[in-house]
């Protein structure tokens, strides 16, 4: 996402550091003077000079900070700068009459937009290219804009992202978690350590970012769905369950309702929970009546059931729709074994035979 910043406030801003104020030591008014005519050289050592004069005067760390070690991209110094202003009054007026806190938050978010928002392009780049030098690029500006605003957590759950892309787990871990310490309830934060961490093989540790994110959100289907994977693959089935029917009420696109029905029914099946099983399968073929593993989840829905003849039609219409998946035919010469048709199910055998079943 692109950061837009104001550009009025942002021309208000600079013209405000050409403001000199009254009752300023030598030091501070040379400085000015040369942050006027744009001799940097100069400015920093009056500045320096000046802060050694007038240790209490929070104008001075801000000018530092904005004019000097941020044109030097020497963001610690900057920030040390900016923080010392803090420190000595956030609400004292400076320049414009304007409160410090307002001067750093606004520089820090200038400086910090302007890196986030080279990241982006770059990374979306990438995305077209899968050019690493262009992932590489994404990482370098993400990790600038973290240095300039380490509060602000979309740097680091992005650079996780672009880390995970690059094929520096550790990093993605380590930096995903970073984003998640500094924005503990930011939805996209607990979500995007979930899918590294799950995507990672890390199971049981991403469940509780994955149980966070769907609390934060809990109509985003993504996040729930997610979970209901998650609660199956730890083999928490009921858990699982209850997850994926809240999804289903949530999700409005019906190729992805029908997925999710899909896979409730798998799940119901393994619980021999048939009937719900069977509903579940229906549902998403009503919803996707091109999906044959629907059709194929209600035939072997009934064949555990026992209920071999509407296990056979179901696997008959899998074959109509899929004729050379051995699976059907041999689905079909199972349950025509149970209905006591040993000489059709040979037929049918053969056929999955003959399509390398």
């Amino acid at each position: 996402m692109i950061i837009k910043i104001h550009k009025q406030l942002l021309l208000t801003s600079l013209i405000s550091l050409m403001v000199w104020g009254c009752g300023s030591s030598p030091e501070y008014t040379t400085a000015k003077m040369k942050i006027e005519k744009a001799d940097w050289a100069q400015a920093e050592e009056y500045l320096v000079k000046a802060l050694e004069v007038e240790p209490d005067n929070p104008e001075i760390p801000v000018q530092l900070g904005y004019h000097i070690y941020a044109k030097q991209s020497n963001w610690v110094q900057m920030n040390e700068m900016f923080e010392r202003a803090l420190n000595i009054d956030p609400e004292a007026k400076i320049l414009t009459g304007r409160p410090v806190r307002e001067f750093v938050e606004q520089y820090r978010n200038m400086f910090w937009a302007q890196h986030y928002n080279k990241g982006v392009g770059d990374y979306n780049k990438y995305r077209q290219s899968r050019d690493k030098a262009d992932l590489q690029s994404a990482i370098t500006a993400f990790k600038t804009s973290g240095e300039i605003n380490p509060n602000e957590g979309q740097s680091f759950s992005i650079l996780a992202t672009s880390y995970l892309e690059l094929g520096q787990n550790d990093l993605a871990i380590q930096n995903g978690k970073k984003a998640v310490e500094v924005m503990p309830n930011d939805f996209h934060a607990n979500f995007a350590l979930s899918q590294i961490l799950s995507r990672l093989g890390q199971k049981e540790e991403s469940l509780p970012y994955g149980e966070k994110a769907a609390d934060l959100d809990p109509s985003n289907s993504n996040a729930i769905r997610q979970l209901a994977t998650l609660y199956y693959e730890l083999n928490e089935k009921e858990k699982s369950i209850e997850t994926f029917e809240k999804a289903i009420k949530t999700e409005t696109d019906k190729m992805l309702k029908s997925n999710l029905y899909f896979n409730l029914g798998v799940l119901n099946m393994q619980l021999n929970n048939f009937q719900d099983a069977e509903d579940s399968f229906m549902a998403a073929y009503d919803l996707n009546p091109e999906d044959i593993e629907a059709l194929a989840g209600m035939a072997q829905t009934f064949e555990n059931a026992e209920k071999w003849r509407r296990a056979s039609k179901f696997y008959r219409e899998c074959i109509a729709l899929d004729p050379e998946n051995p699976d059907h035919y041999k689905g079909m010469a199972r349950v025509l074994i149970q209905q006591g048709r040993p000489e059709e199910a040979t037929r049918y055998y053969e056929k999955a035979k003959a399509r390398g079943g």
